[in-house]
């Protein structure tokens, strides 16, 4: 349950990210608001956020309507903005067939090759990475961006060329991208390396993709930053077909005893498990269970396992709820003690189940704090039904 909330999270996350700046034209809904769309953002693009937008807004889900309405009105706001997201987690934990519609939608190349553009584009429609006072950080920019720009222009070329044609026109941008990956892996300052690395990651594609990733991972490891280093390395796997993903996810694994910070293994952790097949390379597996037991936070510990344990079986999975319970009880923060107990339920037997949850259920009833309290019990609304 624990790792699908966090699928859920993730999509629904992307899905805002990704038709928030026509949101305001979505919502008035003219045809004049669809004419000043297209001239923001282009008709392909229009038309495809449009698409995505009518899947979701077009189903009878008034608190959609409403979360958009807000969004416009305060724009600025990121609480609006989550308001809006819990509300797409809520259409999809209500119609799973939506969330598989709109993640299949969203995992089109054409739609990812989009969300990073949309990362890159400014204002005034130039493509940049982001602004620096920095006049040599500026240059590296220019000269990365360059080099992206000519990849896109071959990109587009491959795709209305035909037969010897079309071959030159994939090498050249083949040669092309293999530029922008060495510029790139070389830029010397660690903030704009990762964010470099990551809008690149989406691109890469045909025979030579996952040594590029494999290019990129190795230089990711030279950044310093915890964090734009979890981003990046997070950014690899949903990019690899089946062929490859094993290895890469245990480069990845492998990199985690460099990386200091418990919420930036949390995340690429939690960016790794969805993509784990059932049937999981052991050893895979116990480097992931050692990447989560090296998390300091007991919280995001216990959360990290209850990702995993659904891939754990036997001797092994016992003594990994164990360990999480134990863990989940005797958490520092009291009031996060419930809430801790709810990432394992799910995994316990019939018995246990009820055991634990009566014991989580009379912690969270103590919470003095009303919001805390209500956070709490909230957390186990799953399973009261049926104890």
């Amino acid at each position: 349950m624990r790792q699908q909330d966090a699928i859920m999270r993730q999509l629904a996350q992307k899905v805002t990210d990704f038709i928030e700046p026509v949101v305001p034209y979505m919502v008035i809904g003219s045809k004049r608001a669809a004419e000043e769309a297209v001239n923001k953002v282009g008709p392909a693009v229009w038309e495809l956020k449009k698409k995505l937008w009518e899947k979701l807004f077009s189903r009878d889900r008034p608190e959609l309507k409403e979360a958009a309405g807000d969004l416009v009105i305060a724009p600025s706001d990121p609480e609006v903005k989550q308001v809006l997201i819990r509300a797409i987690i809520n259409s999809f934990e209500k119609d799973p067939d939506l969330a598989k519609e709109i993640s299949s939608f969203m995992e089109d190349e054409l739609i990812q090759r989009m969300i990073v553009e949309q990362r890159m584009r400014t204002e005034d429609g130039s493509v940049k990475l982001i602004k620096q006072d920095s006049s040599e950080k500026t240059r590296v920019l220019e000269e990365f961006n360059k080099l992206l720009e000519e990849f896109t222009a071959k990109n587009n070329t491959v795709s209305t060329a035909h037969d010897l044609e079309q071959l030159e026109a994939e090498s050249g941008k083949e040669e092309t991208m293999e530029k922008a990956l060495d510029f790139a892996s070389k830029i010397q300052y660690g903030d704009l390396r990762s964010q470099a690395l990551s809008l690149i990651v989406p691109y890469l594609k045909g025979p030579e993709k996952v040594k590029l990733i494999e290019k990129t991972l190795y230089s990711t490891s030279n950044i310093q930053d915890e964090d734009e280093r979890a981003r990046v390395l997070s950014s690899l796997v949903p990019h690899l077909k089946r062929q490859g993903k094993e290895e890469i996810i245990e480069d990845i694994l492998d990199f985690s005893p460099h990386i200091q910070y418990g919420d930036a293994k949390f995340q690429i952790l939690s960016s790794l498990v969805p993509h784990l097949e059932e049937s999981i390379n052991e050893v895979i597996l116990e480097k992931a269970l050692e990447m989560a037991s090296g998390i300091q936070s007991d919280f995001l510990r216990v959360q990290s396992f209850s990702l995993l344990i659904p891939h754990l079986k036997g001797q092994r999975k016992e003594e990994i709820i164990e360990e999480a319970l134990e863990l989940a009880s005797n958490l520092k923060d009291k009031d996060m003690r419930p809430q801790a107990l709810s990432f394992i339920i799910l995994y316990l037997d019939e018995s246990r189940k009820k055991e634990i949850f009566e014991k989580a259920l009379e912690m969270a009833t103590g919470i003095k704090s009303e919001s805390r309290r209500a956070q709490a019990l909230f957390s186990l609304v799953p399973y009261m039904v049926g104890l």
